[in-house]
């Protein structure tokens, strides 16, 4: 038996929305399939040829001044065809979170620009890929996993400037079983989204692609120090998770400590969607349920 491997506490695979086992699987040298596969599948439509080949980059960006943030991405990689990406999956609800990636697509314009006074501005395209494990709001009705956002002429939408694309994919709204799974993209959401509640891999999820992807996440072959930074990635997670059950209960303890008739489902989400201080401020306006949840997008 080889000791430096042990069985984690829950599940058989890694659960794919941590960051640990996300960057195990897609970001892993000699791995560089799965990473093509994945951001072919997601950025296709914004692609003017598939991706063939990439190179993984160091994932850390210095800031231009000592006085400027530096930046930690989840993965970061080029094309053959010069053009750069950033891949992040995000667990925990950001309030700006949709300026964050702007900011770090600017410092990755900085970093690929050439020094000295010849250089034109012609940086390459970049393409930023967010996967989230939480709900954002991208206008209502607007129920699409998967959102697309760009540069385009606002009198004629149909000219788009291909510079910078935003992809945003909401996990949490992907609810389809396996056997609804029809696309390649809807595949690889079912495997993100439940490869560690799975026993077994799905007959349907077929192919040395997924055979390697569960094979990396099966949690059995972790090495200790593999394991040991999953847990850490689990209790993050668990951490983030009982903020938000608190910040549940302060929205219903709220509601009804200002006597505002919210109910239970209500209080909930208006407290998981803006925490304590925003909603506090809006009842003490004297709005009612309906000119909060018109004023929170909820």
């Amino acid at each position: 038996m080889d000791t430096n491997k042990e069985l984690a506490p829950k599940g058989k695979f890694a659960q794919l929305t941590l960051d640990f086992p996300f960057k195990k699987t897609f970001a892993s040298q000699g791995g560089e399939n799965l990473l093509i596969a994945l951001l072919n599948a997601f950025l296709e439509k914004k692609l003017a040829h598939p991706i063939t080949a990439v190179a993984i980059q160091n994932p850390y960006i210095q800031g231009q001044t000592k006085a400027s943030r530096d930046a930690i991405l989840d993965i970061r990689c080029q094309d053959s065809m010069g053009n750069r990406f950033i891949v992040e999956m995000q667990i925990g609800r950001q309030e700006h979170f949709i300026k964050r990636v702007i900011y770090y697509l600017s410092m990755a314009i900085a970093d690929s620009a050439h020094k000295g006074e010849d250089w034109d501005f012609n940086f390459p395209n970049l393409y930023s890929l967010n996967f989230l494990n939480y709900d954002l709001c991208f206008g209502k009705g607007n129920d699409s996993v998967v959102q697309y956002l760009c540069l385009c002429n606002e009198e004629h939408p149909e000219i788009k400037y291909d510079y910078l694309n935003l992809v945003f994919v909401r996990l949490v709204r992907f609810n389809k079983s396996i056997k609804e799974c029809n696309s390649f993209q809807d595949k690889l959401l079912f495997t993100l989204c439940n490869a560690h509640i799975l026993k077994e891999k799905p007959k349907e999820l077929e192919g040395e692609l997924f055979d390697r992807i569960f094979e990396i996440a099966r949690i059995t072959n972790f090495s200790a120090e593999e394991l040991s930074e999953y847990e850490a990635s689990r209790m993050n997670m668990l951490d983030y998770n009982a903020s938000m059950k608190f910040a549940r209960k302060e929205g219903l303890a709220i509601g009804r400590d200002e006597g505002v008739a919210i109910g239970r489902d209500e209080g909930i989400a208006i407290g998981e969607a803006r925490g304590r201080e925003e909603v506090f401020a809006l009842l003490k306006k004297g709005m009612s349920l309906p000119e909060i949840e018109k004023t929170l997008n909820l």
